[in-house]
């Protein structure tokens, strides 16, 4: 992809409105002079610890600690690259980017890829119109009328009918669109026999799925009589990855953020939950789900609900997700459906009553997965049990949570019939995981609970980055090695090089944990008077340094008792020498601080 002119991104940024783009995702009510709070979009929530600061132009949530710019916001919440989100963000605003410095051939890609949409989007309009209107399709539309979808679901999602032979490949290439980019985006292929191109998709039910641009990128298709594989999808191309697209993907993000994700199997699944109300369902495109559909779900949401045919295909998709979820962070559950049924059957027979009993029946993915294992082990002897406890403990070692492992603990121990301290005396041969989930809460809250030295360098940082003309000659005072943290060191060095840019800006290039702790402090930073500013700057410095200089003094000191000063008395008069240096130059901050204290 070209560069995207740097003077663009800068004035784009400056220009969008970040309380009028995430008023979008969630509502926002003013909460200060520049200041708006709502419910996170990104995790669920029940009281507002998500912070928009209209001066800045930067958000920061205190619960799930996602924070930054406008193009932040956008790459988090369409799930996009830094390009796209730009691009994306262009489009909204009608903004013009300009390019430049673009390596040989990517202008053309740039321009194949973008047309291989627009013949996505007109094969899309050219299968719903065959649906709707041919004699052919008649077999089709009677199938949808049995699923329970009428003429208004199939316009809703742009259902169709792919007639067959040549049929689409002669309504592209009578648009304009050529054989490269019918080829490239899979709508058709090329006969070896004849050279000629022919459809891809021949008299099949098609789906297609969008991305989270709202294009069309690629179909899936069902036979509905005949001979054939069930479904085909579109193949790899350059505008469709399976592994990184979700079907109803695109409809479902704002409602996932609100709640959790809902994983079923095919396209009609999908469709039928989002017309009984359960608008936070998804499905994969073919493919079995894997990490990378975890990681865009976990975009959205932290717990995601598998409902699966219960049937071997379904408990095999489920099991592929056990021992991944963990690594990215996403609480898995599993909701299993009545034998036989699938949820779109569920919903037609029994309505969106009987489906939300399905979703409120989820169980965890571990307690499933530890039901599967027990149901498959004989416990009619002390061997068997015992084997039984090294069998469920491999599924327990995977759980990175001790409290979550020490109730499965007892649960497990009365199923096989064993003491629950045999299971735990087996679980600790294995190592499990660290629980990484933070807490939520405010700045301040948070603050009260961290070391002297680290609350000391958060607030020097908040004065630099609040202040930065008046803090300039006491950040000068100390090097970024006096912070204790990488972030913390980062946010100096940003801050300090050279001419402080706007807040927005300098968000921009920081690593996520840096720009994460960069929004926490600065949006809805509270603002000192400006009488109190040089006594705050002058106590905040002067304590920074002095925690600075108590390291050293810690390390000298241990440092010293190392040397024999019979064996290196030179060695040891210079670290003497220094520790009393350090230690006098601590007791005159202190006396100073005291006096300003």
């Amino acid at each position: 992809m070209a560069r995207i002119n740097s003077e663009d991104i800068d004035t784009l940024r400056e220009k969008a409105d970040i309380v009028d783009l995430i008023s979008g995702y969630t509502t926002l009510k003013k909460s200060g002079g520049h200041t708006f709070k709502g419910l996170c979009p990104f995790h669920s929530e029940k009281t507002p610890s998500f912070t928009v600061d209209s001066a800045r132009s930067l958000f920061h949530c205190f619960g799930c600690q996602k924070g930054g710019n406008v193009y932040q916001f956008v790459q988090e919440i369409e799930s996009l690259p830094f390009p796209e989100a730009v691009e994306w963000l262009a489009r909204r605003e009608g903004f013009d980017l300009r390019y430049e410095e673009e390596r040989p051939g990517a202008a053309r890609e740039r321009g194949l890829r973008a047309r291989m949409i627009e013949a996505n989007n007109e094969a899309a309009r050219f299968f719903h119109k065959a649906l709707m209107t041919i004699p052919e399709a008649s077999e089709a539309r009677r199938y949808l009328g049995g699923r329970g979808f009428d003429r208004a679901v199939a316009e809703r999602w742009q259902l169709g009918w792919a007639p067959g032979r040549d049929a689409l490949c002669r309504h592209l290439l009578a648009k304009g669109f050529t054989n490269e980019e019918i080829t490239g985006a899979d709508l058709g292929r090329v006969s070896e026999r004849s050279g000629k191109l022919y459809d891809t998709f021949r008299e099949r039910i098609t789906f297609p799925t969008w991305n989270l641009n709202g294009d069309v990128v690629g179909f899936g298709a069902r036979l509905v009589s005949g001979d054939g594989p069930k479904y085909l999808n579109t193949s790899e191309t350059p505008v469709f990855h399976k592994s990184r697209v979700m079907y109803g993907l695109d409809r479902a993000k704002s409602a996932i953020a609100r709640s959790q994700a809902i994983v079923v199997e095919g396209y009609t699944d999908v469709i039928a939950l989002h017309e009984a109300g359960v608008q936070e369902a998804v499905a994969t495109n073919g493919v079995a789900l894997g990490e990378s559909h975890f990681e865009q779900l976990k975009k959205f949401s932290s717990r995601a609900v598998l409902m699966f045919d219960a049937d071997d295909a379904g408990k095999g998709a489920t099991e592929r997700g056990f021992g991944m979820h963990h690594r990215i962070g996403l609480e898995v559950l599993v909701a299993p459906l009545p034998p036989g049924r699938d949820p779109a059957d569920v919903v037609k027979e029994e309505g969106p009553e009987g489906i939300e009993k399905v979703i409120a029946g989820a169980r965890s993915l571990l307690g499933f997965k530890l039901d599967q294992t027990i149901a498959k082990l004989p416990l009619d002897t002390p061997e068997a049990r015992s084997a039984a406890v090294r069998s469920i403990v491999e599924v327990l070692g995977l759980h990175p949570d001790p409290i979550a492992r020490h109730e499965y603990v007892f649960a497990v121990a009365r199923r096989i019939g064993v003491d629950p301290e045999m299971v735990q005396r087996a679980l600790g041969d294995y190592r499990p995981g660290v629980d990484q989930a933070g807490a939520g809460g405010t700045s301040q809250s948070r603050d009260r609970r961290l070391p002297g030295h680290v609350k000391v360098e958060r607030e020097a940082l908040q004065l630099l980055l609040m202040y930065p003309q008046q803090a300039a000659p006491w950040a000068r005072s100390i090097t970024a090695d006096e912070l204790t943290s990488a972030a913390r060191r980062e946010i100096y060095e940003a801050a300090t090089a050279g001419e402080m840019s706007s807040p927005a800006e300098v968000a921009q290039g920081l690593s996520p944990e840096a720009l994460s702790l960069f929004t926490e402090l600065t949006v809805d930073a509270d603002e000192l008077l400006e009488r109190d500013l040089d006594e705050r700057l002058r106590e905040v410095f002067t304590r920074l340094r002095i925690f600075s200089l108590e390291r050293d003094i810690k390390s000298r000191r241990n440092t010293l008792q190392e040397v024999n000063p019979l064996e290196d008395p030179q060695q040891h008069d210079e670290l003497f020498t220094e520790l009393v240096g350090l230690e006098a130059e601590r007791r005159d901050l202190l006396k100073h601080l005291q006096g300003v204290a």
